[in-house]
């Protein structure tokens, strides 16, 4: 177990109804002007007509951008930032899943300075944010309360990522009725997500974590045995709040601050999202399974034989643990494919491309990652042909 320094200021309010707590919260915070950042989906819905009441009692003025997508970009975030300079706000509220909260993320750090937010992303110290808040609405990539965010670069097609503690929420609202107007894939690709997080923790060349492997494992086997419930029945609250739940555990980092971590599977898969703006989760059930079928073969096929045995229950194979591995990573994609998860190119989308290009766009220029185990571009150019054909 490694040494470490855990910090989360970020308050939890979990619960039914829980959004309408909202007013409370900014008026403790002293707010009086806050930025809204929310996709179209949270308007139709009527939340955000509910969130303008709140602030209306409160007295809170609200500045609003509703222009959130998928993958969120830098002309987002310069429009966003343009918009809150203007209007002089002084608490960023960001209204729905990753994509709000990480616009919301870079829109905090950029307005505290006079450069290219971008700089950040590609490795600029953060020295100050806005403060910001969430009501979350989908459970998938726990940036709610996250020290991280991601954003894509429209000339560059680069999606990278920043991470600092002053870009934690100070709050999130955690409601998991509002995940209740998302479709089956839009949960399924969350609940993917969210193993994708614990998995990246997981994969570890740190000893002696038996504690945090434990419940690695146990959220894994949890979102797994909730996760079927929500997709194929998404009236079932009580699956929706251990989902919920589990994705902020996933990924505010509590549970991996005591051993190195492997991010290569996400670095993979932020290539094909910046080219192809596929769903970040429908794209990890794609990449994290042909990863786990290329380095079991490779490295500690050990760790990947114990992730079959508690995840999956199935018995080590001491002669010949790869078979275990391999089995492990079979109930993997089955457990994918049931939820409607695609497991290659194809069912993701992806018809035209070029993996060489994608290896390209890793930017390794002839080095290595770091992590569990280092790729280098042939490494990475296997993975993507696994995964460009995996159970066809």
């Amino acid at each position: 177990m490694n040494s470490f320094t855990y910090y989360s200021p970020t308050k939890y309010i979990f619960g039914l109804d829980s959004h309408n707590k909202l007013g409370e919260e900014l008026k403790n915070l002293k707010k009086k002007k806050i930025l809204m950042v929310y996709s179209s989906s949270s308007k139709k819905n009527g939340l955000i007509d509910r969130v303008e009441k709140i602030l209306e009692e409160n007295m809170i003025s609200v500045v609003e951008y509703s222009g959130v997508k998928t993958n969120p970009t830098t002309d987002m975030a310069y429009e966003c930032i343009d918009l809150a300079r203007k209007n002089d706000v002084d608490f960023i509220l960001a209204v729905g899943g990753g994509s709000a909260i990480d616009l919301a993320k870079s829109v905090a750090v950029g307005l505290c300075c006079n450069s290219d937010v971008w700089d950040f992303y590609l490795g600029k110290e953060i020295e100050k944010a806005v403060e910001i808040g969430v009501i979350l609405t989908i459970a998938s990539s726990g940036s709610e309360s996250s020290p991280n965010a991601i954003l894509t670069n429209n000339d560059t097609l680069e999606k990278m990522a920043i991470e600092s503690d002053l870009i934690r929420p100070v709050f999130a609202i955690m409601n998991p009725e509002l995940t209740m107007t998302l479709t089956s894939y839009q949960t399924a690709c969350g609940i993917t997500d969210i193993i994708a997080h614990c998995l990246e923790r997981y994969f570890t060349n740190t000893e002696n974590v038996d504690l945090t492997d434990r419940l690695l494992e146990s959220i894994i086997k949890s979102v797994i045995k909730e996760g079927k419930k929500a997709v194929f029945c998404k009236d079932d609250v009580e699956s929706r709040k251990n989902i919920m739940w589990a994705g902020s555990l996933a990924h505010n980092n509590i549970i991996g601050c005591d051993r190195e971590q492997d991010w290569n599977s996400h670095h993979l898969e932020h290539v094909l999202s910046a080219k192809y703006n596929c769903n970040h989760g429908a794209g990890m059930a794609v990449i994290f399974p042909a990863w786990m079928r290329y380095v079991a073969k490779k490295h500690k096929v050990e760790r990947f034989a114990q992730f079959a045995n508690r995840v999956f229950d199935i018995e080590i194979n001491t002669d010949n643990p790869i078979e275990t591995a391999m089995m492990g990573i079979e109930k993997f994609e089955d457990f994918l494919e049931e939820i409607k998860m695609p497991l290659n190119f194809v069912k993701l989308g992806i018809s035209d491309y070029d993996i060489d290009e994608l290896v390209k766009l890793n930017n390794l220029n002839g080095g290595k990652t770091s992590g569990f185990y280092a790729l280098n571009e042939d490494d990475i150019r296997e993975i993507y042909k696994i995964a460009s054909k995996n159970r066809l």
